[in-house]
């Protein structure tokens, strides 16, 4: 019985040892992170900087010849602030 119980203790720290030896498989990724996380790289890099330049530019130009409405001027604001806002947002309501 004191066998059974020793050798039952020795491997239970064996395998905790091994967890803290090699986090990486006890904090393993799911296999689809690596392509949310490029997606949202993408919406919240410099590609996404770029095209809201332009949309800020094109939007200008919109109003400036009368073919947009401040309603809609604004919306697209409020919209490239949520994008480039979205990981601060979430970090708010996720702690």
């Amino acid at each position: 019985m004191q066998m059974d119980r020793k050798f039952f203790m020795a491997a239970l720290m064996g395998s905790g040892g091994l967890l803290v030896a090699a986090p990486g498989r006890a904090m393993a990724y799911a296999p689809w992170e690596t392509a949310l996380q490029t997606v949202v790289n993408y919406m919240t890099g410099s590609t996404a900087h770029l095209l809201a330049i332009l949309a800020v530019a094109a939007m200008g130009v919109a109003m400036l010849a009368g073919q947009m409405s401040i309603r809609m001027a604004l919306s697209v604001i409020l919209g490239i602030a949520l994008v480039f806002g979205a990981a601060s947002f979430v970090a708010i309501f996720g702690q």
